[in-house]
């Protein structure tokens, strides 16, 4: 194979493989911002399940309620393991806290807040927000809701998830990372938390590296 070829097959590779990964945004102002943030709280993720058509959509709208809580969990749980490891640097506000809180001002209501008011109702500094796509629920609770088994929903080929860092001093979105999951490596929640938060861990800010 001549030199040119090989040079243009590698960068055909590099491109394709770059098109695959993770999608980071990072603002200019974060590392400065950040570094003056002492606690920050995990919200409820946007849970959407596409299911299938002879689904109850009430029971799937349920079932994404249960996965939206048991993600919530995972995040927290996962960082607060790293905060204990010394591998990350500020506080995350409990989830029970957060969830008290924020029920208080209606949030799961349907009461519209920006996340920088959030962060204000919270008494963070910042917020972390996130959405889940995906064609089959998670959890084994969500599963039980709907009835099924998991063997008998049939393979999720992806599971798009999107994880924003909400500052509130600038109202501002000041990181964002969009990562597409196998559905058949992380078949439950525990995993796909600790595939996500691992890859986005090496670009997160608070991150002791």
């Amino acid at each position: 194979m001549q030199p040119i070829t090989l040079l243009f097959s590698a960068l055909t590779l590099l491109i394709l493989s770059t098109g695959c990964g993770p999608k980071v945004y990072e603002s200019p102002e974060a590392a400065r911002l950040t570094d003056g943030h002492e606690i920050i709280a995990v919200l409820p993720p946007v849970v959407s399940i596409k299911g299938r058509p002879k689904d109850d959509p009430e029971v799937l709208a349920q079932a994404a309620i249960t996965d939206r809580d048991v993600f919530q969990r995972e995040m927290y749980s996962w960082m607060l393991r790293r905060k204990q490891q010394g591998r990350i640097r500020v506080e995350i506000q409990d989830v029970e806290s957060t969830i008290a809180k924020l029920t208080r001002v209606g949030y799961f209501d349907e009461n519209i807040l920006t996340p920088a008011e959030l962060a204000e109702e919270l008494d963070v500094d910042a917020v972390v927000s996130s959405r889940y796509d995906m064609a089959k629920p998670m959890s084994e609770g969500a599963a039980i809701a709907l009835g099924i088994l998991f063997g008998a929903w049939g393979t999720t080929n992806q599971i798009k998830v999107n994880m924003t860092l909400h500052d509130r001093g600038t109202r501002s979105a000041i990181w964002n990372y969009d990562w597409v999951a196998n559905g058949s490596t992380f078949s439950s929640p525990d995993a796909l938390v600790e595939g996500l938060m691992r890859n986005a861990s090496r670009r997160m800010p608070y991150v002791v590296r």
